[in-house]
């Protein structure tokens, strides 16, 4: 017998054959949840309770949802140097995850547990294309199925689905998973953004662990009045006025926020871009002063969440450009630029880091805020319709 995902169920009849699968759900998940759930009940009448359990069941189902990462997205997981032939254990989106590459070199990703003991197969080894758990030899491979159970001849679970695998892309040095739900198992084509996938573009990947939960990050890049403040010493973005207004425009597949009073000065515009069920990314212009040749180049940025209170930023670089003018941009840029725009980063980090948990809940947010809130509305959302929970409205 196996559950909806193709495992086999624990057997309570003693079976002396096999692998035996305990719980479908995550226990640790519904344990915190309940935790949170009881926590705001205590000091409600016993008449209400069971109309405010539901309620505000949904409320904490989707503040869950939100800070672990919503699902049914591609999320880019790693720099394709850091997968080899041996094992690698990541968590993102709060899961543990284990990457190896194949005898034809593609891309495997399963969670990280062995379905017979509940090891972690990073911990072992890869053996012709297959990943080995190191306790006892269990054999799975990419598709989460066991192909082999050394200790056990003739196990009858050979051959079954046991564990999860995830779809993945290999694409231009970046790994991408997909992390789906139960109803979204099969990703759409992945889509990303023209100036880091097309080769009209040439572009700079860099990633960076922060300690803070992603929604910060996506926060700060959806406000440009902070350059006017955080960056005012940097190279690029020490010009502009300090006081301004901010304007929202709705697109097919997101929204742009920009300042009223400049454009092409400072962090004066940027775009959010949201495909459904596929990817989000934000992007905005950077302008060179006249001492550096003038002109702009694009910054981009996509946000994997790893788990409540850490994150993986990735941010690209890119200009179009072409011959010569290519070869220049790449050589200016690794020699003169990169470590200006490092600085700009790490003075973001060290800020978002420094902010206090669940601040969210004592924020008084002003008009230069309107990318921020429009952005939030977006992502509660997108965690309305995935939570199974009834809907608060």
């Amino acid at each position: 017998m196996t559950d909806k995902s193709g495992a086999p169920l624990a057997n309570t009849n003693g079976v002396k054959h096999g692998l035996y699968r305990v719980k479908s759900k995550d226990p640790i998940k519904s344990q915190r949840i309940r935790r949170r759930v009881n926590r705001r009940l205590e000091g409600v009448a016993s008449e209400l309770r069971p109309v405010m359990r539901r309620v505000t069941y949904a409320m904490v189902e989707i503040e869950d949802r939100l800070e672990t990462g919503l699902l049914n997205f591609w999320y880019l997981v790693a720099d394709a140097n850091w997968i080899t032939q041996e094992p690698v254990g990541l968590k993102r989106l709060d899961q543990d995850i284990v990457l190896w590459r194949n005898e034809n070199g593609e891309i495997n990703v399963v969670e990280d547990r062995c379905p017979h003991r509940g090891a972690r197969l990073s911990k072992g080894r890869v053996h012709r294309g297959r990943i080995t758990c190191s306790y006892h030899g269990v054999q799975l491979n990419g598709e989460g199925i066991i192909m082999e159970t050394p200790a056990t001849p003739d196990c009858p679970l050979v051959g079954k689905k046991a564990i999860r695998s995830y779809p993945c892309r290999e694409f231009k040095g970046a790994v991408w998973v997909y992390f789906g739900d139960e109803h979204h198992k099969d990703p759409n084509e992945m889509i990303l953004p023209e100036e880091f996938s097309s080769n009209d573009w040439s572009s700079f990947l860099f990633s960076q662990v922060w300690n803070c939960n992603y929604q910060c990050v996506l926060d700060n890049r959806l406000d440009p009045m902070h350059g006017s403040y955080l960056h005012a010493s940097s190279y690029t973005l020490a010009y502009g006025n300090k006081q301004d207004r901010l304007n929202i425009e709705e697109t097919k597949l997101g929204f742009v926020v920009s300042r009223e009073s400049q454009i092409g000065v400072n962090i004066d515009r940027t775009e959010m871009f949201h495909y459904p069920g596929n990817n989000i990314w934000i992007q905005t212009e950077i302008p060179y002063p006249p001492s550096g040749g003038g002109g702009f180049f694009r910054i981009g940025g996509f946000v994997t969440p790893v788990d409540r209170s850490s994150c993986l930023f990735w941010v690209y670089r890119s200009q179009k450009s072409s011959g010569w003018r290519r070869d220049l941009w790449r050589f200016l840029y690794k020699n003169r630029l990169e470590e200006r725009h490092l600085e700009v980063l790490e003075q973001d980090r060290d800020m978002l880091e420094s902010i206090y948990e669940h601040s969210q809940k004592n924020e008084w947010l002003l008009q230069t805020d309107v990318g921020v809130a429009r952005l939030r509305k977006i992502l509660n959302k997108e965690a309305e319709n995935q939570v199974d929970a009834p809907k608060v409205t």
